[in-house]
């Protein structure tokens, strides 16, 4: 070819708008080889017009078919997806067997794995990367055929770039010359001329043009748990090393982890490179570790001399290898710097932007807590924000290497779409993409298009080869949802703290009303001191005296304890704490109080369980648990004076995590004001003893040794839990605003030492402490899953765990033991006798408001005392099921209670003791992990600390086959923990499935959990896995109706609270709710009565006296209030009535009390308050006004923010006792599902992916093809399919269906039975309605119950085939008698008719209600996502929860695909369980290729060859090529005497004699057979230096066909014929895509003429005038393009186009 170059494609695509002979001359420059020509096929635009006569002749047709039917309001049209009753229904997922569908080579995975059908719907592009692994991994199934696919396509990945921002200009010149310079960013930000943080170098004498560096896109790898990803990420590690790229980041979760890291790499055959090459971060000191140049070294030994030597000690030692972090040790920093710095400085030195190595973030989910910026840039950073330091770390390491090759990896990715912001690499938002603004505007976009969207993007990421998302088959697995499980003990003990916690709300307002009072005063005491001319006030001088510290709290002495100091300030700091703080901390106590108590409840039913199954069923049992309370029992046994180091000390039972945890929150909530001088302090405020602090007669608070021990037992009788010391409570664990510190294990903070050298210095350190002063103190418990809810007002997040001591107010002992007149404080007295002064009258209301402040929480304690709280759930199953010899504990306590027979007192004790091994602590778990895989012990208990990284399934290798039933005893909130410690027992090789048992308590408000799991797990399998519906969490864990966190949730409450603030007569419970709330209205008439009777013995009417004239307290004041507004309001009826019943003699609380003293007898009493309960109900008494009230009791108001906050009012829920719980949660279900129903019928229930089903379902003919992307997508296809559908059931598949379901026995639920003993269950078969307007045949229903735990059943109809309908609505019916069971016989009869009958357009009836059962549909498939945002503005869409979507996403199975499933089924199973030793034989009968001498030539150029790496990389076989022959006689004893120079893919290069490089080939072409053997083609294993296969490389696609000539392109009439081209693939069997409602709609043509088309229609139209105004090409553009590329490159077209094509050109 006698030309310079090719010409480039800018300069084509500048020709080719200038015309196509423009085009063509320039070609014919180029080449000069053949002229261009004008010969093309000539067509007209005839062909557009022609459709778009035939789209008004449908609507004309369709206009005069709609006057021919009856009126719509008597027949219903009824499409796909929806019932007869007009509203849509959500089907079941269904998996298919999983097989790489483009990669041929590899050993299969070891068990059956299945992807979701509608992933499964989507293929992976073609495969163009050229594996360089050694041949031994892929030869010997070290990497099955998944996981090499997954390294193939992420490989496949990273050699693509992302789409880059518009260059930007600097703001003036760069300053030649000067480093310093501060040049301005189009941000705003201010930057340096030399370098821009992120890796934008700019220099002083560059223009001013800026180019932004080029982002290299990511992989996730979304495998579920157990598939090996470990494994899977060492083969991105081996597979990058081969490539000759040195460095890698491996990031996880756990230090744990770093060992299965170097596992898994010593698997692949690299075990030098893993014991040398593979680092822990974390054990590394920080400075310089050699990655860097020479400057950032020289710069490091710049800093302090006390860190040269580490620095040094650094430098140099990890010049290449695997660099493992976790995510804390990634937030880590030091005065030396920061772990983020040390790692970039490791990988690229003063060059970032070139590092060119793996970022793998396992467990990704971790850095999930995300908030970008519109620059991609993490905000809001730091605790209690909506962005974690850890995730935006994540978000900076990508940022800051640019050219990193990313991997996401994680089993449950994400469970919300915001949490997608740190998957930045897999260009979902960003230039180039539908969301060029960022992630905001992407996630803008998931809201308004629902749940349909983000399946939809998970089918984009695969089709583009970014995601992998396959999971191991959950057939072997069973499933139990055990529900209503309860402890009548701890029923009781429920109600009973729900009267102490209703008491604690009721002096919350108090309590935080005397903050804000004090805040206030202070505030103006200050501001008037600080004037010259300020006067206090005597109102103001006597709150501060009151409130000042008059004691040693107030005069810290140099020596003293300073843990004792310690306390002293933080009892200042909780007296001042903020009204917001202290809410939170008590709502959040709250919900972990009741939450322990829903727990605990469950305890003997799972001991229960374990025991039958490891003992009688020979199975072996694990139990999951989520947290320890581990540091409540710390806390617990250091106050009762065991000695945790050396376990001196026992109780007499186990300790109750809830009793010390409640006692705890009192004193927290409401501590005690400043102790008087001369006063004792109570015995319940003993502080910590230190052994040279318990001399003396005196203890440290002034309480008599005597009184100190004579503690034995409570005086309650309770049996006391004390070892040597009686109980203190601490107010550690919190940080400077009061929030819990349980999130990691930071040692506590000691105060400052005192500096003694300068009396100024002392005197100042005696002065009061700030109040907002700092410490940094934390507690244990880090494994707990304890999420408290947050709100603008009054939620904030204060949750409390334990610390390590529970100390609390006292005084020196040292000052006490001096004291001659200390009193008592109980002795305190109450009245002041005779006159005084002002200074001794403050002094006196000090003792006494300490006096009372301390009996009203001495009262409380003693009130928890008495609960009998159950003890922590952990240690009463380890012991109880056989103690340490029986039970593997995989948790992170470090400590725990154990019970064993003490001989000499002859009883048991319960003792603590360290958890010890065989070796370092830190590895105990994996030794308790070994002792339950081999069978020595049977039963393991799991928390959160061990459910990632540790395999507990009935592994092949390991000794204990026994099958596994996994228990879970506590719900996590986190459907990432869930899926994470379920994960720990169903994974690859084992040899059976484990069972799931996952146990609910009868506490209603434990839904608040389950609904939040059941939320996560449904997003999470739309994100990961493409489909909501894909963890099976609806239906096949029975969680599905538990979801109730979402905004159906959200407008049912709202419309709930709107009916109970009402007093609302309307009723959505049924008739046995009433029944069950008999005793539940009496109670409340009771306390009507009481109120009542009070207010009428008052002065004037009973209005008034509602609310008291003397209000003792805020509480009191707005209980009156509440009752007033009530009983003078809504409810006046009511309490005029029952004013007049007590006025009568009729009050029910007279009666009560006659009842109680023994005047009158049950019988008679209870037909007397029958007759006041029936006139009250009379006048206006209702389930509504019950509510008022309970709601009250738990801090819901009328007037409170958040109406509609779902987690809120769950967590109040819990405070009911639990008859009014169970009822007020059934009132909340049934509001729900009316909303949800409301929801279907308008046709705005999100229902997700909807599977096209019925009798017949086919393509009708080849789809429709477009090029919409234009040249910066010339690859993406858009596709148009129309769809054949008859949705029915013919009559031989219903009988088939029913008798495979005709002898199932479902069991039968509780909600299954009413109140009267009257069964409710749906018994599986065929049923009739048989209603007059039915008039041609009765209509015929198959119904089929699915179960008890699911909440629907599955309805077959013979016109509209298979849909699933709640129960209720089919139980209706069947109470209703609208519905009756017949015979099959008669079934059939009728079925058969109505099959017939059916057999019409969808849009027509044969009978009222009853449409035909043929639709035509229209779906868009494809590569539809780029183009979503624009084909939705195109047909004027917009969307919200209250419209109707006019689309929907729908997934298309042909109906042969359907016949076929259950073969290919089999035929998978067969092939993924076939035996790797036979196929290895089966392989070795190919023809093996033997190495051909070399000659010495350059006919050896190109020829393969292979070298064992030695030293670091291991034995690995590496495969190169021989480059270059020199004939230089170096080696004269060989033959040929020359030089052989070799090149290999990790970039070595070798110089070898005859003799070694001969010895080359022979090593290569045995890894050639061995990779041929696996399946990979030959041409690429000797290509091995090229990273593209050869298909990848050649231009074997045929060239695209568009349907418009020459010229017809430029006409606006051809619409999206303008993009249009021949579809010349295989028709897929199956398809995932966007279907517009089939109705016409109004639109304007080319020429704004106003023209009436369907949906789709107007789409294309719309979308194909918005992409010619902004200048996209047409496919005839792409089309004379793609040909001169191919021209260009290489002059030849054979195979690619035809003659006629070849002289276009």
């Amino acid at each position: 070819m006698s030309t310079s170059g090719p010409p480039s494609r800018e300069a084509m695509m500048a020709a080719l708008r200038q015309g196509p002979g423009a085009l063509a001359a320039m070609m014919a420059a180029a080449t000069a080889a053949r002229p261009p020509s004008s010969a093309g096929s000539t067509s007209s635009s005839s062909a557009a017009a022609a459709m778009r006569m035939a789209a008004a002749a449908r609507a004309s047709s369709s206009s005069s078919s709609d006057k021919d039917k009856e009126s719509a309001s008597k027949e219903t049209t009824t499409q796909e997806g929806q019932d007869e009753d007009g509203h849509e229904v959500e089907e079941e997922v269904s998996y298919t067997p999983y097989k790489p569908s483009k990669l041929k080579c590899g050993r299969n995975h070891p068990d059956p794995v299945v992807e979701n059908a509608t992933l499964a719907a989507v293929s992976p592009p073609d495969i163009t990367y050229n594996l360089a692994m050694p041949a031994n991994i892929i030869d010997e199934g070290k990497l099955s055929n998944l996981q090499l696919e997954a390294v193939v396509y992420g490989c496949q990945r990273h050699m693509l770039d992302l789409p880059k921002p518009p260059s930007y200009t600097m703001s003036r010149p760069l300053k030649s010359g000067k480093e310093n310079a501060q040049h301005t960013m189009p941000n705003g930000t201010k930057v340096d001329g030399v370098d821009v943080k992120g890796g934008v170098k700019i220099l002083p004498d560059e223009g001013l043009k800026r180019e932004p560096p080029a982002v290299r896109a990511g992989f996730l790898l979304g495998d579920g748990a157990g598939m090996g990803k470990g494994r899977t990420l060492a083969g991105f590690v081996v597979e990058n090393i081969a490539r000759g790229r040195k460095k890698h980041v491996w990031v996880s979760v756990s230090s744990d982890l770093y060992e299965d890291a170097k596992r898994d790499i010593r698997d692949l055959g690299m075990g030098s490179y893993a014991e040398n090459n593979c680092y822990n971060l974390g054990k590394l000191s920080y400075g310089s570790l050699g990655g860097g140049s020479s400057t950032s070294k020289s710069k490091k030994k710049k800093g302090k001399r006390g860190k040269a030597a580490k620095v040094k000690a650094n430098t140099g030692c990890y010049d290449e290898g695997v660099m493992f972090c976790t995510y804390s040790a990634l937030i880590g920093k030091s005065k030396n710097g920061t772990r983020l710095e040390q790692l970039v400085e490791w990988c690229g030195g003063d060059n970032p932007e070139e590092f060119d190595g793996l970022i793998m973030l396992d467990e990704c989910h971790k850095a999930k807590t995300i908030e970008l910026d519109e620059k991609g840039r993490a905000t809001n950073v730091g605790k209690g924000t909506s962005c974690s330091q850890t995730a935006a770390n994540v978000v900076e390491l990508q940022n800051l290497l640019p050219r990193a090759r990313v991997v996401y990896c994680s089993a449950t990715s994400v469970s919300e779409p915001k949490n997608l912001g740190f998957m930045n690499r897999l260009g979902l938002w960003g230039p180039g993409t539908e969301h060029p603004s960022g992630f905001n505007q992407f996630l803008q976009g998931i809201d308004r298009l629902g749940t349909g969207a983000m399946e939809l993007h998970a089918m984009h990421l695969k089709s583009i080869g970014a995601i992998t998302a396959r999971t191991l088959s959950y057939s072997a697995c069973e499933f139990e949802m055990i529900d209503n499980v309860g402890d009548e003990k701890v029923q009781k003990v429920y109600n009973q703290s729900t009267e102490l916690w209703t008491d604690l709300h009721s002096k919350l307002a108090d309590r935080c009303a005397d903050l804000k009072d004090d805040e206030d005063k202070n505030r103006r005491i200050t501001a008037l001191e600080a004037r010259e001319d300020g006067v206090i006030s005597e109102d103001l001088l006597y709150h501060r005296d009151l409130h000042m510290d008059s004691d040693s709290e107030g005069e810290d002495s140099d020596d003293e304890d300073e843990a004792i100091a310690e306390q002293k300030r933080l009892r200042r700091k909780f007296r001042s704490r903020q009204p917001k703080v202290l809410k939170g901390l008590f709502w959040s106590s709250h919900q972990r109080f009741f939450r322990s108590l829903c727990i605990a409840s469950k305890v003997d039913k799972a001991i229960e369980i374990a025991k039958k199954a490891v003992h009688e069923d020979g199975h072996c049992c694990v139990i999951g648990l989520q947290s320890t309370g581990e540091a409540r029992a710390h806390g617990a046994a250091k106050a009762s004076g065991v000695n945790l180091d050396n376990g001196a000390g026992a109780f007499d039972d186990f300790v109750s995590a809830p009793n010390e945890d409640l006692k705890r929150i009192i004193m927290q909530m409401f501590p005690l004001p400043p102790k008087p001088k001369g006063v004792i302090a109570p015995e319940f405020l003993n502080v910590l003893k230190t052994e040279d602090m318990n001399s003396g007669d005196t203890t440290d608070d002034g309480t008599t040794a005597s009184e100190g021990t004579s503690r034995e037992r409570s005086s309650t009788g309770r049996p006391s839990r004390r070892a040597h010391k009686s109980v203190d409570y601490s107010e550690l664990n919190v940080d400077n605003d009061g929030n819990d510190t349980v999130s990691d294990r930071r040692k506590r903070k000691q105060p400052v030492k005192k500096d003694t050298n300068s009396k100024k210095g002392s005197k100042s350190n005696k002065k009061r402490r700030s109040s907002t002063s700092t410490i940094s103190i934390t507690g244990s418990d880090e494994e707990s899953d304890f999420t408290v809810e947050l709100s603008d007002e009054d939620d904030d997040d204060d949750t409390f765990g334990g610390s390590d001591s529970d100390d609390e107010y006292a005084s020196s002992s040292k000052k006490t033991s001096r004291k001659t007149n200390s009193i008592p404080w109980y002795e305190i007295p109450l009245e002041q006798d005779g006159l005084v002064s002002r200074v001794d009258q403050t002094d006196h209301d000090r003792m006494v408001r300490y006096r009372k402040a301390a009996e009203r929480v001495k009262g409380w304690l003693e009130t928890v005392d008495t609960l009998n709280l159950p003890p922590n759930p952990l240690d009463r199953l380890f012991n109880e099921l056989g103690g340490p010899d029986e039970v593997a504990e995989l948790t992170g306590r470090k400590s725990r209670q154990v019970e064993i027979y003490d001989a000499l007192e002859n009883k048991k004790k319960v003792i603590y003791e360290k958890r010890k091994g065989e070796g370092p602590m830190d590895q105990i778990n994996i030794e308790e992990k070994n002792h339950f895989q081999s069978g020595a012990k049977k039963i393991a208990i799991l928390s959160e600390a061990a459910s990632t990284g540790i395999s507990l399934q009935a592994d092949k290798r390991v000794k204990n086959q026994r099958r596994r039933v996994h228990i879970t005893l506590e719900l996590p909130w986190s459907a990432d923990k869930a899926i994470q410690q379920l994960g720990r027992t169903h994974r690859s090789n084992q040899s059976t499935g484990p069972i799931y048992k996952f146990l609910i308590s009868d506490v209603g408000g434990e839904k608040r959990f389950a609904s939040a799991v059941a939320k996560r797990l449904a997003l999470l399998g739309a994100l990961t896995q493409g489909d909501r519906r894909a963890t099976g969490s609806a239906n096949g864990l029975g969680l599905g109706s538990f979801d109730m966190d979402n905004s159906y949730g959200s407008k049912a409450l709202k419309i709930m609270y709107d009916m109970i603030w009402g007093c609302s007569t309307v009723s959505v419970l049924g008739s046995d709710v009433e029944d069950e709330a008999e005793m539940l209205y009496v109670e409340f008439l009771k306390n009507i009565d009481e109120q009542l009777s009070v207010a009428l013995d008052g002065e004037g009417n009973w209005e008034d006296n509602l609310v008291p004239y003397e209000v003792t307290s805020i509480a009191a004041e707005t209980h009156g209030m509440m009752m007033y507004n009530l009983l003078t309001g809504r409810c006046r009826a009511l309490a005029e009535d029952r004013v007049h019943a007590i006025k009568d003699g009729r009050s029910v609380a007279s009666y009560m009390e006659s009842l109680h003293n023994g005047a009158e007898d049950t019988e008679s009493i209870k037909s007397k308050i029958d007759v006041e309960l029936k006139k009250a109900k009379e006048a206006g008494l209702n389930f509504n006004v019950l509510c008022n009230i309970w709601l009250y009791d738990v801090g819901v108001m009328q007037t409170d923010k958040g109406k509609s906050n779902v987690s809120r009012f769950l967590n109040r829920l819990l405070g009911m006792n639990m008859n009014r719980q169970k009822l007020m949660t059934q009132y909340f279900l049934k509001s729900l599902e009316n909303e949800v129903s409301s929801a279907k019928r308008a046709g705005t229930y999100d229902v997700g992916i909807r599977t096209l089903t019925g009798n017949n379902i086919e393509f009708d003919g080849k789809p429709r093809s477009f090029t919409f992307g234009g040249l910066s997508a010339k690859d993406d296809r858009v596709h148009l399919y129309k769809v054949n559908q008859d949705q029915g059931m013919a009559p031989e598949k219903a009988m088939e269906m029913y008798n495979d379901v005709k002898d199932d026995n479902v069991p039968t639920s509780r909600s299954e039975w009413n109140r009267r003993g009257h069964r409710l269950e749906i018994v599986s078969g065929f049923y009739t309605d048989s209603r007059s307007y039915f008039r041609v045949t009765p209509k015929v229903h198959l119904i089929i119950n699915t179960g008890a735990q699911s909440s629907q059943c599955v309805v077959i109809r013979p016109n509209l085939g298979r849909r699933t309908v709640d129960k209720y609505k089919v139980r209706d019916k069947l109470m209703a008698g609208s519905l009756a069971s017949m015979s099959v016989d008669q079934a059939m009869v009728i079925w058969k008719r109505e099959f017939e009958l059916a057999d019409i357009p969808a849009n027509e009836i044969y009978q009222f209600s009853c449409p035909g059962r043929h639709m035509e549909s229209y779906i868009f498939a494809g590569s539809i996502v780029p183009i979503l945002n624009k084909m939705l503005a195109s047909g004027n869409i917009t969307t919200s929860d209250r419209e109707a979507k006019p689309y929907r996403v729908v997934r298309v199975e042909t109906s042969n695909t359907s016949a076929n499933a259950d073969s290919t089924e089999d035929e998978a199973s067969q092939e993924q369980s076939s035996d790797s030793e036979d196929e290895m034989e089966e392989s070795r009968e190919l023809e093996m290729v033997e190495a051909d001498p070399l000659v010495g030539g350059e006919e050896d150029h190109g020829k393969g060859v292979a070298r064992k790496m030695t030293g670091k990389i291991g034995a690995s076989v590496f495969r190169g090529v021989l480059v270059k022959y020199k004939d230089d006689d170096e080696y004269e004893d060989c033959d040929p005497s020359g030089t052989f120079f070799t090149t290999f893919t990790d970039g070595s290069k070798f110089k070898m004699d005859a003799s070694k490089a001969n010895a080359a080939r022979r090593l290569f072409e045995n890894e050639a057979n061995r990779l041929e053997a696996c399946g990979m083609p030959r041409e690429d294993i000797c290509n091995s230096l090229m990273e593209h296969t050869a298909a990848g490389t050649n231009f074997k696609s045929k060239i695209r066909q568009p349907v418009l000539a020459d010229g017809e392109d430029e006409d606006p009439e051809n619409y999206e014929r303008i993009f249009e081209e021949t579809f010349n693939d295989k028709v897929p069997d199956a398809i995932v895509g966007l279907m517009f409602d089939n109705k016409m709609v109004r639109t304007t043509d080319a020429l704004n003429n106003p023209v009436e088309v369907l949906m789709w229609e107007k789409v294309m139209m719309n979308l194909s005038k918005r992409l010619m105004s902004d200048g996209v090409e047409s496919s005839r553009q792409l089309y004379s393009l793609e040909k001169a590329e191919r021209f260009a490159a290489g002059g030849d077209s054979s195979g690619s186009m035809s003659e006629e094509e070849d002289e276009d050109l």
